[in-house]
């Protein structure tokens, strides 16, 4: 199990959380290899630094690098024969935290077991619940017990960064949760360059911005440039540049990813183009500054298709429900 990492994904009704975290394993391990237990649970066999991934991701809660797989009626036996000793110092500070998928109450009785398995293992490590330098983590599923350690816990503040806490505001912003899980999907990697032709607020620039990626911010509106700007300095983030320019005519010859909600609904402005044309329009240009193999993510109501392209493969297309009259569409698009 050297190698083994799982993780527990959020609720949302989607498979937007299972592709994200695929995504970002196979940014920094192509050859990775992956088991659905449920579809909140995954199991990956790769090489790749479980705190990056668990830093990165919008959908994964939690993670552990995996020390045992069993059924819960073996879980006292299978935990008592851990080797906890392997890694972890006698006078560690540590803490188990169980995840309870079923609808047994066993989290109390499954924390026990693990405190005396890890005290018998080592008689100086003492319990710390505010700042634990090793972290026993367990997910609960169905009659089933993964079992794993980690020295990370996510801790996400997104509601610091939605759109009503933005020095510039407009209702077409995307959340920074779901704007963050669009970045992942392309693949980007720390240093690479990520282009949003359709930056409005800044949604995707701030959180692509947060985890290390440079980027550049393009919108035809003056007014939205310089609302992006605002709400970049206001994070103390900056991209290389926030550019008033035509999505249609890129003043750009090449980047490593594109991200972007194109215009559509009241709320936005395409300037009288239909949403159909400006994507078909768009995804030439699109062809034109990207190396082959890169990703292009395009979110777009639900109600258009973008197939049949020369240039790009449509590798996958997720739903998003929004409200009553928005079901949103992200199509990942990888350049031939």
């Amino acid at each position: 199990m050297a190698n083994k990492k799982f993780f527990l994904l959020s609720g949302e009704r989607s498979t937007l959380p299972q592709a994200e975290l695929r995504a970002i394993v196979e940014t920094y391990d192509d050859k990775a290899k992956f088991e659905i237990i449920n579809e909140r649970v995954m199991i990956v066999d790769g090489r790749f630094d479980l705190k990056t991934v668990l830093k990165r991701s919008a959908y994964a809660n939690a993670g552990g690098n995996l020390l045992t797989h069993c059924k819960i009626e073996d879980a006292e036996k299978s935990i008592e024969t851990i080797a906890f000793d392997e890694f972890m110092e006698d006078s560690v500070s540590f803490a188990a935290y169980i995840f309870n998928l079923s609808d047994q109450h066993l989290s109390e009785k499954m924390e026990s077991i693990i405190g005396s398995a890890v005290k018998k293992r080592l008689p100086n490590a003492k319990v710390s619940l505010r700042n634990p330098q090793k972290i026993v983590i367990g997910i609960i599923f169905d009659d089933h017990l993964l079992l794993g350690f980690t020295d990370y816990m996510a801790k996400r503040i997104w509601k610091l960064r939605r759109p009503r806490a933005r020095p510039f505001f407009h209702p077409s912003a995307l959340y920074p949760k779901f704007a963050r899980g669009l970045v992942n999907l392309s693949h980007v990697k720390e240093g690479d360059l990520l282009l949003d032709p359709f930056c409005g607020t800044g949604s995707v620039l701030i959180e692509a911005s947060i985890i290390g990626i440079n980027t550049i911010g393009i919108d035809v509106s003056m007014k939205m440039c310089r609302g992006s700007m605002d709400n970049l300095k206001h994070y103390m983030l900056e991209s290389l540049g926030v550019i008033n320019s035509d999505a249609l005519m890129l003043p750009i010859k090449n980047v490593d990813a594109i991200v972007t909600d194109v215009p559509y609904g009241r709320c936005a402005s395409s300037r009288g183009i239909k949403t159909m044309n400006l994507l078909q329009d768009f995804v030439l240009q699109a062809d034109a500054i990207m190396p082959k193999g890169r990703y292009c993510i395009i979110v777009h109501p639900n109600t258009i298709e973008l197939n049949n392209l020369d240039t790009f493969e449509v590798k996958e297309r997720h739903e998003v429900y929004v409200h009553r009259s928005l079901t949103r569409a992200i199509t990942v698009l990888r350049k031939r």
